[in-house]
C-alpha cells in the first residue's frame, strides 16, 4: 500500500516519496497508462517520479498516483526493475543490446556506429513511448 506525504501538493513532489520531480505532458501520460479508466488526465498536470527507490511512476498536481505496474512500459531508472533495461524506447532497444554490439561483437565504437547497428536513437516518437517524455 503506497503511503501518501502530507506536504506534497504544496510543493508538487511525489505524494509517496516526496522528492520533486520531472513534469511530463498528457500525452506521455496517455500513451503509459495501460487502463485508462485509472487516470483522469483533465486539468492536472503530471509528473515522472524521480526517486529510483519509489514505487510511484507518475502523480498529478492534485495527488492523484500512478504506480508503475499501471505503466506499458518500465521506467528504466527504478531500482525494481530487472533486466533487459530499456535504452530506447522508440526502437525497443535494451542495454544489453548496445552492450552485445559493444563488446561481444565489437562492430560498434562510437554513438553512430550504435544508431546505425541498433536503430537507437533514431525514432521520433520519444514523446509518448519514453515514459520521461523524451
Amino acid at each position: 500500500m503506497l503511503e501518501l506525504n502530507v506536504n506534497s501538493k504544496a510543493t508538487n513532489s511525489c505524494p509517496i516519496c516526496g522528492t520533486i520531480g520531472k513534469r511530463v505532458k498528457d500525452i506521455t501520460v496517455d500513451y503509459q497508462v495501460k487502463n485508462k479508466k485509472d487516470i483522469s488526465l483533465h486539468g492536472d498536470q503530471f509528473f515522472i517520479c524521480l526517486t529510483p527507490e519509489c514505487e510511484t511512476g507518475y502523480y498529478s498536481q492534485n495527488g492523484e498516483v500512478i504506480g508503475q505496474g499501471q505503466l506499458k512500459n518500465r521506467i528504466w531508472f527504478k531500482k525494481n526493475n530487472s533486466s533487459p533495461i530499456p535504452i530506447c524506447y522508440c526502437a525497443n532497444v535494451t542495454e544489453e543490446e548496445i552492450l552485445y554490439h559493444v563488446a561481444e561483437a565489437q562492430c560498434c565504437s562510437t554513438l553512430e556506429d550504435i544508431k546505425r547497428h541498433t536503430g537507437a536513437m533514431t525514432g521520433c516518437e520519444c514523446i509518448t513511448k519514453n515514459p520521461a517524455g523524451g
